[in-house]
């Protein structure tokens, strides 16, 4: 057998082809590693509670009540990983490639972190389950199901439970949409009819359930002599245990103005378990997460997740008017079951509900959902809303 070369050229030469060879398997190796762990964090979705439960909070100065502690100084959000980002209250980051829509919004909210929500104001007013009217639910032609209800007027994604399930109860809900103006309804309306409310929302429960875990935006117009407050600002509830809390930030409520682009994510957990909410207004730059310990009510079951305007309760004992907010929309909403399958406001289907208000009266239409497509991102994330009749012009009778 004829033995190689191992003459100073060749072996120069072998040399420079094994140190080639080195730097070529190093350098895939490395490539390989930054792909399969790019992949993996991006796939990666965290289980929220079990990370709520453990991470830092401040109390309030409501019993039960907390704040989680704000991220860090240099924390930067967009390098985070998802349980760091969850370890502070902040919504995970959503993969980039499967769902952009998703991602887009994310990243324009974490970008707009800035001042932190460091109290709650409780209100004496709460945002509640939904009162139907007694009228019968309806099928529509397009699948979903109609109901009539006294305070709500939005869309529901519903399933059958009627106990928290692992897999197919709700436990995340994700909307941004814009505060509308508080305005009374149009027209010669005697100010001792008012004062006019309106709250959007997002949440989960509150349908076939007795209790409603959620957070949104409040723009509220006090009628009293013509010269009232006008009031706007951001708010936890989980009802009954608490009525609706307003966030402060610094020893005020955070400044809430009509067209603000509020980012709200709710979520749920078993029964008598702990809520999360988290609530920014983007325009603003302000955020927080708020953790609500359970008082009173059933607990959560998880059967409905819900985009919702609503008029309040109460004023001497029955819903605030609406205020006439003319029109309002949601730019982006879905949701998510335990089992990570995901839900649009825009599904045609019988689990989808579809909630128009009416005026104590029982019979006149005054708020509801006009528009919520099937397909693309202005179809089924998006709804479009309106009020009408007495809401709008002239004054409902109370």
């Amino acid at each position: 057998m004829k033995r190689l070369s191992t003459g100073k050229g060749e072996n120069k030469m072998h040399i420079q082809n094994w140190r080639f060879l080195k730097r070529a398997i190093a350098t895939a190796m490395v490539s390989l590693s930054v792909v399969s762990f790019s992949t993996l964090g991006m796939a990666q979705r965290e289980d929220a509670n079990a990370i709520f439960a453990t991470a830092p909070k401040v109390s309030t100065r409501i019993d039960g009540v907390s704040v989680f502690a704000a991220p860090p100084k240099g924390f930067n959000p967009m390098a985070a990983t998802n349980v760091e980002l969850l370890t502070y209250g902040l919504p995970q980051r959503p993969d980039a490639a499967a769902d952009p829509k998703a991602y887009g919004v994310w990243e324009k909210a974490m970008l707009a972190l800035k001042t932190h929500v460091t109290n709650v104001e409780a209100k004496p007013y709460t945002s509640r389950d939904m009162k139907p009217t007694g009228a019968v639910e309806t099928a529509n032609v397009d699948g979903t199901t109609s109901v009539g209800t006294y305070n709500w007027s939005g869309i529901g994604n519903t399933n059958k439970n009627t106990q928290w399930n692992a897999k197919t109860s709700f436990t995340t809900v994700y909307s941004v949409w814009s505060v509308p103006v508080a305005n009374p309804p149009f027209g010669q309306v005697p100010c001792t009819d008012g004062p006019w409310w309106e709250v959007t929302w997002n949440g989960i429960d509150g349908y076939g359930s007795g209790d409603v875990v959620q957070g949104g935006s409040s723009s509220y117009w006090d009628g009293g002599g013509c010269g009232g407050a006008i009031q706007y600002y951001g708010w936890v509830e989980w009802y009954p245990s608490y009525s609706i809390l307003a966030l402060s930030c610094g020893g005020s409520l955070c400044p809430v103005s009509p067209g603000d682009d509020f980012f709200v994510v709710t979520y749920a957990s078993p029964g008598t378990s702990n809520q999360n909410v988290f609530v920014e207004d983007v325009t603003q730059q302000w955020s927080g997460t708020i953790n609500l310990a359970w008082q009173s009510g059933p607990g959560v079951v998880g059967n409905v997740a819900e985009y919702i305007v609503e008029r309040p309760c109460c004023n001497n004992g029955n819903d605030y008017p609406l205020s006439n907010y003319v029109y309002q929309f949601f730019s982006y909403s879905s949701a998510f079951d335990g089992a990570g399958k995901q839900f649009f406001p825009g599904s045609s289907a019988s689990s989808t509900a579809i909630f128009t208000m009416y005026a104590d009266d029982g019979s006149t239409p005054i708020s509801q959902p006009v528009y919520y497509g099937t397909a693309g991102n202005a179809g089924k994330y998006s709804i479009w809303f309106e009020n009408e009749n007495c809401a709008y012009v002239g004054g409902c009778a109370p």
